[in-house]
């Protein structure tokens, strides 16, 4: 009698017939969606805890560049798509369960939080501009009047803009080294990271430097308890899934996806933290998400590559 044989796969050959490698359309997305949460997550947070008058010109500025970076997000979105003509079918219905179509959502609905607040908190830059547009002087008076509300709206939106892709990649069961709900904390706590650098970078105004450092600082820490916690839990999972975090540490990965993300984001800017430079401090620590999300693209690509080879 032949002895039992359990096998445990998550290939599908359906999929394995179509892999493909991700160009640099995707990191440039993740990046960008990661920052724009994270603005909208630390100017809101500064306007709830801090009311209105704290909110600095370098705040003010990044809110108008919120929308702006996140257009050409979208942009490297949409070049990715095989079928560009078919985009509009994500607004056509919605799907609670499907972590695509609740992003889909997302991407829209921030949008008119983010007009609401470049209305209600118009920056040096910007604020000439809505002065010869007198018809948008109800809207402002409107925006002003219910800023506390744009920043909860902004708060929530910001929330789901840092979560729902961590979400969806940790969807991909194909994948056993994003297959982890730790996935979407840790996008989130990235982007709220990057969002607080890149208004560091701006912000002239001492002690909102120190607020905005000490705040890097805590986010630094929860990434890498995340990080942590998304490696045990593949290591105590099954073979498969021990297998993905052992690839972390040997082969071709480690080289993109551990050194990027990990020595490259959380490590570069330790040694620029004591500096009083704050422009360097900042500098290193935006580009921990780039770093992350190039990190996660290369691994997916040199694990794709190593599974065709063994097959």
């Amino acid at each position: 009698m032949a002895p039992h044989i359990e096998i445990e796969t998550t290939r599908n050959a359906a999929l394995a017939s179509a892999e493909r490698v991700w160009g640099w359309e995707i990191p440039i997305y993740l990046f960008l969606g990661g920052l724009v949460a994270g603005l909208m997550l630390a100017v809101s947070v500064s306007i709830l805890l801090l009311g209105r008058a704290r909110v600095t010109q370098a705040m003010r500025r990044g809110v108008v560049a919120a929308p702006v970076l996140l257009s050409l997000g979208m942009g490297a979105l949409f070049l990715d798509l095989t079928y560009k003509l078919h985009v509009f079918r994500f607004y056509t219905t919605f799907q609670a369960t499907a972590p695509m179509s609740i992003g889909s959502w997302v991407l829209l609905l921030v949008y008119p939080v983010q007009l609401g607040l470049i209305l209600a908190l118009p920056a040096d830059l910007v604020e000439p501009w809505l002065d010869r547009a007198p018809f948008l002087g109800r809207a402002r008076r409107w925006a002003e009047a219910h800023v506390r509300g744009l920043a909860w709206g902004g708060l929530v939106l910001g929330v789901a803009l840092g979560v729902y892709t961590g979400v969806l990649l940790s969807a991909t069961v194909a994948r056993p080294l994003w297959s982890s709900g730790a996935l979407g904390f840790l996008f989130l706590a990235s982007g709220a990271s990057t969002g607080v650098a890149a208004l560091m970078v701006l912000e002239r105004d001492h002690e909102m430097q120190g607020i905005f450092a000490r705040a890097d600082l805590a986010l630094i820490a929860a990434e890498l308890l995340v990080l942590s916690l998304w490696l045990v839990g593949l290591v105590t999972q099954g073979p498969i899934y021990r297998e993905a975090a052992a690839s972390s540490s040997r082969g071709p990965t480690p080289r993109c996806s551990s050194g990027w993300s990990c020595s490259g984001g959380s490590s570069c800017p330790r040694p620029s933290r004591p500096s009083r430079s704050v422009g360097v401090r900042c500098t290193h620590a935006g580009c921990r998400r780039w770093c992350s999300s190039a990190g996660s693209c290369c691994g997916s690509s040199s694990s794709t590559r190593d599974r065709t080879s063994r097959s």
